[in-house]
Protein backbone atom coordinates (compact mmCIF):
# COMPACT_ATOMS: atom_id res chain seq x y z
CA UNK A 1 0.00 0.00 0.00
CA UNK A 2 1.39 3.51 -0.60
CA UNK A 3 2.10 6.26 1.61
CA UNK A 4 -0.48 9.03 0.57
CA UNK A 5 -2.32 10.48 3.17
CA UNK A 6 -6.02 9.67 3.42
CA UNK A 7 -7.79 12.29 3.74
CA UNK A 8 -11.82 12.34 5.31
CA UNK A 9 -14.00 15.38 4.57
CA UNK A 10 -17.55 15.74 4.76
CA UNK A 11 -20.39 17.28 7.33
CA UNK A 12 -20.11 17.21 11.08
CA UNK A 13 -22.12 14.00 12.01
CA UNK A 14 -20.64 12.08 8.97
CA UNK A 15 -17.87 10.00 10.56
CA UNK A 16 -15.16 11.30 9.92
CA UNK A 17 -13.44 10.81 13.20
CA UNK A 18 -14.76 7.22 13.75
CA UNK A 19 -13.65 6.15 10.70
CA UNK A 20 -10.49 8.02 11.10
CA UNK A 21 -9.31 5.81 14.05
CA UNK A 22 -10.48 2.95 12.62
CA UNK A 23 -8.24 3.26 9.46
CA UNK A 24 -5.20 4.74 12.24
CA UNK A 25 -5.48 1.22 13.79
CA UNK A 26 -5.88 -0.70 11.16
CA UNK A 27 -3.35 0.79 8.67
CA UNK A 28 -0.85 1.41 12.03
CA UNK A 29 -1.15 5.54 10.90
CA UNK A 30 -1.08 8.84 13.09
CA UNK A 31 -4.43 10.15 12.78
CA UNK A 32 -4.60 14.04 13.09
CA UNK A 33 -7.63 16.07 13.07
CA UNK A 34 -7.11 19.48 11.76
CA UNK A 35 -10.00 20.92 14.83
CA UNK A 36 -7.50 18.91 17.51
CA UNK A 37 -4.63 20.79 15.63
CA UNK A 38 -5.75 23.91 16.23
CA UNK A 39 -7.26 23.37 19.44
CA UNK A 40 -3.59 22.28 20.34
CA UNK A 41 -2.31 25.58 18.59
CA UNK A 42 -4.92 28.09 20.01
CA UNK A 43 -5.40 26.29 23.73
CA UNK A 44 -9.34 26.67 22.96
CA UNK A 45 -12.34 24.50 21.85
CA UNK A 46 -13.64 25.28 18.66
CA UNK A 47 -16.57 26.52 20.50
CA UNK A 48 -15.06 29.31 22.27
CA UNK A 49 -12.90 30.31 19.25
CA UNK A 50 -16.28 30.46 17.13
CA UNK A 51 -17.74 32.75 20.10
CA UNK A 52 -14.56 34.16 20.84
CA UNK A 53 -13.48 35.07 17.75
CA UNK A 54 -15.56 34.09 15.24
CA UNK A 55 -15.74 31.80 12.08
CA UNK A 56 -13.41 34.13 10.05
CA UNK A 57 -10.27 33.79 12.45
CA UNK A 58 -11.54 30.05 12.62
CA UNK A 59 -11.24 29.56 9.13
CA UNK A 60 -7.56 31.24 9.03
CA UNK A 61 -6.71 28.66 11.59
CA UNK A 62 -7.50 25.97 9.32
CA UNK A 63 -5.51 26.97 6.71
CA UNK A 64 -2.62 27.88 8.91
CA UNK A 65 -2.51 24.26 10.33
CA UNK A 66 -3.00 23.14 6.83
CA UNK A 67 0.26 24.50 5.51
CA UNK A 68 2.04 23.59 8.76
CA UNK A 69 1.36 19.59 7.84
CA UNK A 70 0.86 19.76 4.69
CA UNK A 71 4.67 18.06 3.87
CA UNK A 72 3.34 15.03 6.37
CA UNK A 73 2.87 11.03 4.49
CA UNK A 74 1.52 8.33 5.68
CA UNK A 75 -0.83 9.91 8.28
CA UNK A 76 -4.94 9.95 7.96
CA UNK A 77 -5.88 12.79 8.22
CA UNK A 78 -9.70 14.25 9.85
CA UNK A 79 -10.78 17.53 8.56
CA UNK A 80 -13.22 19.96 10.49
CA UNK A 81 -16.62 20.28 8.15
CA UNK A 82 -16.19 23.75 6.66
CA UNK A 83 -11.93 23.21 6.08
CA UNK A 84 -13.12 22.82 2.32
CA UNK A 85 -14.98 26.07 1.46
CA UNK A 86 -11.75 27.42 0.83
CA UNK A 87 -10.54 26.02 -2.74
CA UNK A 88 -7.12 26.71 -1.48
CA UNK A 89 -7.60 24.49 1.71
CA UNK A 90 -9.02 22.18 -0.94
CA UNK A 91 -6.49 22.21 -3.14
CA UNK A 92 -3.50 21.70 -0.64
CA UNK A 93 -5.68 18.74 0.32
CA UNK A 94 -5.52 17.45 -3.11
CA UNK A 95 -1.80 17.68 -3.12
CA UNK A 96 -1.48 15.67 0.16
CA UNK A 97 -3.37 12.71 -0.99
CA UNK A 98 -6.39 11.41 -1.66
CA UNK A 99 -9.55 12.80 -0.17
CA UNK A 100 -12.29 11.21 0.70
CA UNK A 101 -15.80 13.08 1.35
CA UNK A 102 -18.20 10.95 3.83
CA UNK A 103 -21.48 11.85 3.28
CA UNK A 104 -24.83 10.84 4.63
CA UNK A 105 -28.78 12.43 4.66
CA UNK A 106 -29.66 15.46 6.82
CA UNK A 107 -31.89 13.58 8.90
CA UNK A 108 -28.92 11.04 9.75
CA UNK A 109 -26.52 13.73 10.37
CA UNK A 110 -28.97 15.46 12.91
CA UNK A 111 -29.83 12.50 15.03
CA UNK A 112 -25.99 11.48 15.08
CA UNK A 113 -24.96 14.85 16.52
CA UNK A 114 -28.25 16.20 18.62
CA UNK A 115 -26.69 15.23 22.00
CA UNK A 116 -23.86 17.50 20.93
CA UNK A 117 -23.46 20.49 22.49
CA UNK A 118 -19.69 21.54 20.89
CA UNK A 119 -20.77 21.96 17.42
CA UNK A 120 -21.58 25.88 17.31
CA UNK A 121 -23.00 25.85 14.15
CA UNK A 122 -26.13 23.91 14.61
CA UNK A 123 -26.73 26.08 18.48
CA UNK A 124 -30.20 27.35 16.83
CA UNK A 125 -33.86 26.45 16.45
CA UNK A 126 -33.76 24.67 13.54
CA UNK A 127 -30.44 22.68 13.11
CA UNK A 128 -32.11 20.39 10.55
CA UNK A 129 -32.47 23.37 8.17
CA UNK A 130 -29.16 25.00 8.71
CA UNK A 131 -27.54 20.89 8.15
CA UNK A 132 -29.53 21.26 5.01
CA UNK A 133 -28.50 24.73 3.63
CA UNK A 134 -24.58 23.90 4.88
CA UNK A 135 -24.64 20.74 3.07
CA UNK A 136 -26.17 23.01 0.02
CA UNK A 137 -23.31 25.53 0.16
CA UNK A 138 -20.68 23.34 0.76
CA UNK A 139 -21.90 20.31 -2.41
CA UNK A 140 -19.37 21.69 -4.96
CA UNK A 141 -16.11 21.64 -2.51
CA UNK A 142 -17.16 18.26 -0.81
CA UNK A 143 -18.11 16.25 -4.36
CA UNK A 144 -14.44 17.24 -5.39
CA UNK A 145 -13.48 13.95 -3.03
CA UNK A 146 -14.49 10.59 -3.82
CA UNK A 147 -17.89 10.56 -2.26
CA UNK A 148 -18.51 7.22 0.10
CA UNK A 149 -22.34 7.33 1.14
CA UNK A 150 -22.09 6.28 5.29
CA UNK A 151 -26.12 5.62 5.84
CA UNK A 152 -26.86 2.52 7.19
CA UNK A 153 -22.87 1.44 7.46
CA UNK A 154 -21.00 0.48 10.44
CA UNK A 155 -17.46 2.01 10.81
CA UNK A 156 -15.80 -0.99 9.49
CA UNK A 157 -18.05 -0.81 6.66
CA UNK A 158 -16.86 2.46 5.48
CA UNK A 159 -13.06 1.79 6.36
CA UNK A 160 -13.11 -1.06 4.27
CA UNK A 161 -14.56 0.78 1.00
CA UNK A 162 -12.58 3.52 1.68
CA UNK A 163 -9.13 1.08 2.02
CA UNK A 164 -10.43 -0.63 -1.07
CA UNK A 165 -10.62 2.53 -3.43
CA UNK A 166 -7.36 3.56 -1.83
CA UNK A 167 -5.81 0.47 -3.04
CA UNK A 168 -6.73 1.14 -6.19
CA UNK A 169 -4.75 4.53 -6.63
CA UNK A 170 -1.45 4.21 -7.12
Amino acid sequence: MNDKVIILIGFMGAGKSSVAKWLGQTLQRQVLSTDGLIEQKTRLSIRDIFEQQGEVVFRKLENEVLLEIKDQRNIVLDCGGGIVTDQNNLNILKNMGLVFYLSAKPETILVRVKKSNHRPLLNVGDPLKVIKDKLNERDIFYKQGQEIFTDGKTIAEIGEEILERYAECK
